[in-house]
């Protein structure tokens, strides 16, 4: 779905609910709650992380920043749930500003890693017709036990869904890109901040 201007959370939420049902835009759900090594035909396999920093402050730090979807790069996107929650089944649209236009893109949380006595928490993405590409995407943070370091760990799986998806590949190549940047500044901004003042 693609705009001139930023939609308002309203107009998002109604066009979410059409699609809150609709089967996933591609037939691998679950795919990448598992590690992968080569992604399934057709699609291209993304993986990234960082470090965040160290201790359970800035462990529980992140998983806040996770659940309110602040590991989405503020400059460019937004996000709009349609209900409130944080679970299996929610539905959300992904807002990006990106080449002189905004796109809204569907997509429904298809699982929950809540691990957080074992220093394990994220989620997994499934994309809705509407969404530019086809795939899932994992977020996880976790905590090494043994040297306190919390990581931020990112995979997923991708193809253009959308014909100007498909046309400008290397242009939609190149937002995945900013996004994978941002996101890791934006998590790793908010854990060591918030984690550093719960620490002080």
């Amino acid at each position: 779905m693609f705009h001139l201007r930023w939609p308002s959370e309203s107009s998002v939420r109604a066009a979410l609910e059409p699609v809150a049902g609709a089967d996933f835009t591609h037939p691998h759900e679950g795919v990448t709650r598992a590690r992968l090594d080569v992604a399934p035909p057709g699609y291209t396999l993304d993986g990234y992380g960082c470090e965040l920093g160290e201790g359970r402050a800035v462990f529980d730090a992140a998983v806040r920043t996770i659940r309110d979807f602040g590991h989405y790069p503020p400059a460019f996107t937004g996000v709009v749930r349609l209900t409130e929650g944080f679970e299996p089944g929610l539905v959300f649209a992904t807002v990006a500003r990106h080449f002189g236009f905004v796109s809204t893109n569907p997509c429904r949380i298809v699982f929950v890693v809540d691990e957080r006595e074992d220093g394990r928490f994220g989620f997994g993405l499934g994309t809705l017709p509407g969404h530019a590409v086809a795939g899932e995407e994992r977020f996880l943070v976790q905590l090494d036990p043994a040297t306190g370091v919390v990581r931020y760990d990112v995979q997923a799986i991708s193809r253009p869904e959308m014909w100007l998806a498909r046309l400008g590949r290397p242009a939609m190549r190149l937002v995945q890109r900013r996004f994978q940047r941002e996101s890791m500044a934006a998590l790793t901004r908010s854990a060591t901040n918030e984690g550093g003042a719960n620490d002080g």
